[in-house]
Formats: C-alpha cells, sequence, structure tokens
C-alpha cells in the first residue's frame, strides 16, 4: 500500500511539473509515439495523441521527501514513475558496454538519455570536480555491472535517442533507431563500447606515460582499443596519449625525457587526467623531493597516477623514509628488486575486504568481473615477473596506514615455486589510496603496482600462446613496435585498474552508484 501511495504521489507530482514547465522537459530526438503537444488529447500511456511527460531535471528531490527518514538509501535510489507508462513500467534501454576494443566488458560504466545535444564540454587536466559535474542534464541513468550489463530506465521513446556510454572523461554518444515505450529496448551485443579515439570517436581523457625499460604500459592502452594515431610526443599534438621517455620505448618523433618535462624543472602532471609510470628497472632516475611533492600536489588537485614496481621510490623516499609521502604510512616498503622467479607464474588473490574487515565493494566486483572475463583459474589471478616491495597485511603492514590492498600474493604456493627457501607472506600486488589522505573530501587517486604488464622488451609468458612480447628486437618504436594480441589476466586486470582510475571517484569501501 505504501508503495502505490508513493508512486500515485510521484505521479502527481510529475503531472504538475510538467504543467508548470513543459517545454523544457521535452526531448526533441526525432519523430516518436508520445503524441502531441500539450493540447493534445489521449494518456501517455495510450500510444496516441498523449502529452509527453518526462521526468524532471532532479527526481530524486520529489521522492526523497515522501521517504521515510531512516531509509536514506532507498531515498537515493529510489525510481522516479515513468511519465509515459503506467505505474511501475518503464520504458527502458538494456545492453552490455565493452572497453574500445570490444574486448572485454566493462564494470561502472554510467549510461544515460542526455535531454539534448551536443553533450556539454570536458575540462581537460586534473581537477577535484563532484562527479555530477560530469554529467549534462540527462532523463534517466544506469551504471553497469560486473558483468558489463546495465539496464537504462526513462528512456525516451522515439526515433534516433540518445544514449551515451561514459566514465570520467571517456565518453561516446550512440543514436538508438527506436525505442518502443513501456517496454525493455534491448541492444544487440557488441554495439556499445567506449570511444577509440578523441576526435571522431568521443571523448578521451589525457593520459601521459613515462616510458621505463622493464615493462611496457604504453602498449596496453593500444591492445584495449585505443586508435594508434592517439599516441603523441609530450604534450603536443592531437593525441591523448602522451609519451615522455625514461629509458624505455620512445615515439617516432623523439619524446621528450620524462625527467625533463613530466617532472624536474616544470613539472607538467596538471595537465594530464592520469600519469601512467612504468617500470625502469631501477629506482626513478633523476628524482627529488620537489618532484616527489609534485606528484602529489598533483593527486591532491583530482590527479590520478598509476606506478608500477621501481617507482615505489617516489613513495620511500631518499634516504628511505624521508619526503612528502614517508609521513602517510602508506605501506611497509622493501626495496631493491625483489623478484621471486621470472620463469613462473604465482597467483594472487583479489581482495574483497578492507583492511578492517568490512567489505570492500570494488574488490568484490573486480573479482566477479575478472572471473566473468576468464582471467581467473580456479578462483585466482595467474601473475607472471612478480615483485615483493609492498606489505599492506597484518603483521607486516603498518598498523594504520590510508593505503587499500587490491590483489595479495596467495602465501599457500606450491613448494617448487618457492625462491631461497622463503614465501612472501601475502604480499601486495596493488594498492591504492585516496588523496589528499588526510581530508573529508577526496579528489584522487594513486595506485602502486608490483604487477607489471610484462617483464620487458622481448620477454614471454609461456602460459599464453598466444602471447607475442613488446619490441621483441629492444626497446622500440610506440605505437607501431607494440604487440597485438588478446589482453593477458594480468592485463585484464590492469585494464579494469585502468578504467577505475580514470572514472569518478568511488571512495574505499562505498558502492558505485549511477550518476544523479
Amino acid at each position: 500500500m505504501a508503495r502505490e501511495t508513493l508512486n500515485w504521489l510521484t505521479a502527481v507530482l510529475f503531472v504538475t511539473v510538467a504543467g508548470c514547465s513543459s517545454s523544457k522537459h521535452m526531448s526533441g530526438f526525432g519523430n516518436d509515439d508520445r503524441g502531441g503537444g500539450a493540447s493534445g488529447g489521449g494518456s501517455p500511456s495510450s500510444g496516441g495523441g498523449g502529452t509527453f511527460l518526462a521526468p524532471p531535471t532532479n527526481p530524486s528531490t520529489l521522492v526523497v521527501g515522501m521517504m521515510a527518514m531512516d531509509d536514506a538509501d532507498a531515498a537515493t535510489d529510489a525510481e522516479p514513475m515513468d511519465p509515459n507508462c503506467p505505474p511501475d513500467v518503464h520504458t527502458t534501454v538494456s545492453g552490455v558496454v565493452y572497453d574500445p576494443g570490444f574486448q572485454d566488458p566493462l564494470f561502472n560504466i554510467s549510461v544515460f538519455a542526455p535531454k539534448s545535444l551536443p553533450l556539454n564540454t570536458l575540462l581537460k587536466g586534473a581537477s577535484c570536480n563532484t562527479c555530477e559535474s560530469l554529467f549534462p542534464p540527462f532523463y534517466g541513468s544506469a551504471s553497469t555491472d560486473s558483468h558489463g550489463h546495465f539496464v537504462l530506465p526513462n528512456v525516451p521513446p522515439g526515433t534516433n535517442v540518445p544514449i551515451v556510454v561514459q566514465t570520467g572523461k571517456w565518453r561516446k554518444t550512440f543514436m538508438i533507431p527506436h525505442v518502443t515505450k513501456c517496454i525493455d529496448n534491448p541492444q544487440p551485443d557488441k554495439t556499445l563500447r567506449l570511444p577509440r579515439n578523441g576526435t571522431t570517436d568521443g571523448d578521451l581523457p589525457d593520459i601521459a606515460i613515462s616510458t621505463g625499460g622493464s615493462d611496457s604500459l604504453e602498449c596496453l592502452l593500444l591492445r584495449m582499443g585505443v586508435d594508434a594515431a592517439e599516441w603523441t610526443p609530450g604534450p603536443g599534438g592531437t593525441g591523448h596519449i602522451h609519451i615522455f621517455r625514461a629509458n624505455g620505448s620512445d615515439t617516432a618523433i623523439p619524446a621528450p625525457v620524462s625527467s625533463m618535462s613530466l617532472w624536474g624543472p616544470a613539472p607538467s602532471f596538471p595537465k594530464y587526467d592520469l600519469t601512467l609510470l612504468s617500470c625502469e628497472g631501477g629506482e626513478t632516475n633523476n628524482l627529488a623531493d620537489p618532484d616527489r611533492q609534485a606528484l602529489l600536489d598533483y593527486a591532491n588537485a583530482g590527479g590520478r597516477v598509476f606506478a608500477s614496481h621501481f617507482h615505489y621510490f617516489w613513495f620511500t623516499g631518499q634516504p628511505q623514509g624521508t619526503g612528502p609521502f614517508a609521513a602517510l604510512n602508506l605501506a611497509t616498503w622493501t626495496v631493491g628488486q625483489n623478484a621471486l622467479d621470472d620463469n613462473q607464474f604465482f597467483m594472487g588473490n583479489v581482495v574483497t575486504s578492507l583492511l578492517n574487515g568490512a567489505p570492500f565493494p570494488e574488490g568484490v566486483a573486480m573479482n566477479e568481473w575478472l572471473g566473468y572475463v576468464n582471467a581467473l583459474t580456479g578462483g585466482q589471478l595467474p601473475i607472471y615477473y612478480t615483485r615483493h616491495n609492498a606489505d599492506l597485511m597484518p603483521p607486516l603492514g603498518p598498523p594504520v596506514t590510508p593505503s587499500q590492498p587490491w590483489i595479495n600474493l596467495d602465501k599457500n604456493q606450491p613448494a617448487t615455486y618457492l625462491k631461497g627457501g622463503a614465501w612472501p607472506s601475502l604480499a601486495t600486488m596493488y594498492l591504492s589510496f585516496d588523496t589528499p589522505v588526510n581530508a573529508p573530501q577526496k579528489c584522487g587517486r594513486v595506485v602502486y603496482s608490483d604487477l607489471h604488464v610484462t617483464g620487458g622488451p622481448g620477454k614471454t609468458e609461456p602460459m599464453f600462446n598466444y602471447f607475442i612480447p613488446d619490441f621483441a628486437m629492444g626497446r622500440g618504436i610506440v605505437p607501431t613496435e607494440c604487440a597485438m594480441h588478446p589482453l593477458t589476466p594480468q592485463e585484464k586486470a590492469l585494464e579494469f585498474m585502468l578504467f577505475d582510475l580514470t572514472s569518478c571517484l568511488i571512495p574505499i569501501g562505498q558502492h558505485n552508484r549511477p550518476p544523479k
């Protein structure tokens, strides 16, 4: 009875809102079956001649006042009544959203039906924006689950109806040829994806990559489906993948040196939404505390950072325990190569709990997603080129830390995998922390990984017969000399992390929600 009353009250409120300002809620998406204007006859659900009552700009504000005060989550997530349909019936669009290369369905991609085109312009570079600021006004919204699936409610029926898929500044618009009211309108599989380029296919974030001699992060985005034309040397050009050279691959037109252009005398981190620091095979070259402070300032301002293996040097300081990151208690660090055995793969477990024992929703989703995309073997992630530089789990981890582990090595490895007769207990392969660490409002996120894309130029992963090494002849030219093959399990884990990094920030321990 309470729900019936709520639906009736919501319907009355929608009619009132539409009656006061019906013109601004019309979609204008071509010819449709919503009937005529305000003077037309019939009802919204009859299919002919009725007035289209579009959802108000912020329907949740109408619903909250009718909810019990102790049901805040229900109030936030309640779906408004679809004015085109009978009570509890919606016009929906459903489907699956994939990465740019149509390899893997993606988790936590926002899908919405915009009220008008063109879409709002996305600001370039790092900024501490609210999630809502990324989205224009829309009729209905949804988020993809761990299988990449969504059901988008309250879509305006009609022809050539736009829907948008977006995560952070990855954004692409699709035109749905026909949306029939009051039923679900499923889209064919492998028709919805994130954009491949930021010129003709949608919007992309600006990503800076410092190339290193012991990994090939710069090739992963190509295998994920981003167009090769997006790679550009340094800050110039029209591309969105900006290459800086440490001791790794280069672009055809030589890229600027990382320590002179990305950090160093005039750090340029703030220009980029995401910075990827690919392992150099040794502690980061030409790095000093002013550079560390510049990276921390960037993350505090909303920048996102992914640092691989030896780039722990940003966080440990020199000498160890000094520098701007040292006081944050990010992890118990062990410096050096700390390779286990590069001729073996090791099993990792996705972490699904916070360090205090509470649920870790993003970890749960990652574990489900990796299983769904066939990246797990017996429920675990096989990892090549494993390192052990960070510990978060008791008793080795710091007693209080802002960091969250995402993947730990399995401590119950077969004895044949041990090196030197000892096993690193629950070594952390992935950790993240949100920034500013000591502020209630978080803006950025930093990920540290002891899990490589590869072991460097020419390295293979024997378990996967489809694997082709990047830059087989040595440090090469990116992207033309990157190998193209299906993503390996650990590359799929990296793909999940990269899209999480570039999304609207979900504070650790919270659930993802559709935009409001």
